[in-house]
């Protein structure tokens, strides 16, 4: 059976450092809060899916209004999860990833 490793990115450039690294190729999901420094979720999501078009991009926020799930979903991503995280839809999320890559 494969086993899947999650990793954590410390910031948005570091993300897509990752995102772009040939050797990520296992790469099957992408968890990312909308509000970060530097650079927000919103703005890294089209650089992240035209590295990557295959992978999907759930985005995390605290303000689950209308405008940010309509900007989520028109720029690449497959969901949008509000704060505080319902851990068992995230868990059906990635258990249909992993589901879906094996």
């Amino acid at each position: 059976a494969e086993r899947f490793i999650m990793d954590f990115a410390s910031s948005a450039p570091d993300a897509l450092a990752r995102v772009g690294n040939e050797r990520e190729h296992s790469l099957i999901l992408i968890l990312s809060d909308i509000n970060m420094p530097g650079m927000t979720g919103l703005e890294m999501l089209p650089k992240v899916k035209q590295m990557r078009p295959e992978v999907p991009v759930i985005m995390i926020t605290a303000y689950g209004d209308a405008d940010t799930k309509r900007k989520a979903l028109e720029n690449g991503a497959s969901g949008l999860l509000t704060k505080p995280i319902d851990f068992s839809v995230l868990r059906e999320e990635i258990d249909t990833r992993v589901a879906a890559a094996n």
